[in-house]
């Protein structure tokens, strides 16, 4: 895309690449890696509220915010800044972008209400399991995902800051998912081993991601 121009930057490893506090402005598209929206509390405690693959937007167009979390890397990881100017510029050339952007913005916030939810209603299980479902199709749609397996970058401690755990109960949860026969995980490869079965268990609904194609929803 010609008119695609903008800034690129590299993060280390759990680094923050915007901070919490901090005014902004432009858009933000996470490139390689994964990353995450996270809110610390003034006595230190964390709480994960979303996680970011590649294609993400990190941060939408509103010019000159203070951000009220900050987006830290959990691999090493790139992201692409691009100006309100260039923005326009885009949806100009390329109407289509438009219409990406609201969708974009229209499944972010359906992720949040659906990690609402998780902290709200769900169990344990349920929470875990929910959000190993969600993740693996948002993987599959960027061609991250096979045979219902994924990287899973993410420690049992950040696991338990986004599903609002403790780490020892997120590692019992773990291992009764094993002995059931639903996931492993190993080097930080995690493969869901009875989709259907674990999703029908935590109650997972796909509606929520929009897909752009049903290959995305597809249980090879």
């Amino acid at each position: 895309m010609g008119a695609c121009v903008g800034s690129h930057y590299h993060v280390r490893n759990k680094a923050d690449f915007l901070r919490q506090g901090e005014r902004v402005s432009g858009l933000h598209i996470l490139t390689k890696g994964w990353a995450c929206r996270l809110l610390i509390l003034p006595d230190g405690r964390r709480q994960i509220a979303g996680f970011l693959i590649p294609g993400d937007i990190c941060m939408t167009e509103v010019p000159d915010v203070y951000l009220d979390f900050s987006l830290s890397s959990l691999t090493d990881s790139s992201y692409l800044s691009l100006t309100n100017d260039t923005l326009d510029r885009l949806r100009t050339a390329y109407p289509p972008v438009r219409k990406g952007l609201a969708l974009h913005d229209h499944v972010i916030s359906a992720i949040l209400r659906n990690w609402v939810v998780n902290l709200g209603q769900r169990n344990a299980f349920e929470r875990i399991g929910h959000l190993f479902c969600e993740m693996l199709l948002r993987l599959r749609c960027i061609g991250m995902a096979e045979n219902d397996t994924y990287h899973f970058p993410v420690t049992q401690i950040e696991l338990a800051e986004a599903t609002g755990l403790t780490p020892v109960h997120v590692n019992r949860t773990l291992q009764d998912m094993r002995a059931r026969g639903l996931v492993s995980l190993q080097n930080r490869e995690l493969k869901i081993l009875d989709f259907a079965r674990l999703a029908n268990l935590v109650m997972f609904d796909p509606g929520y991601l929009h897909p752009v194609e049903d290959g995305c929803m597809r249980n090879d």
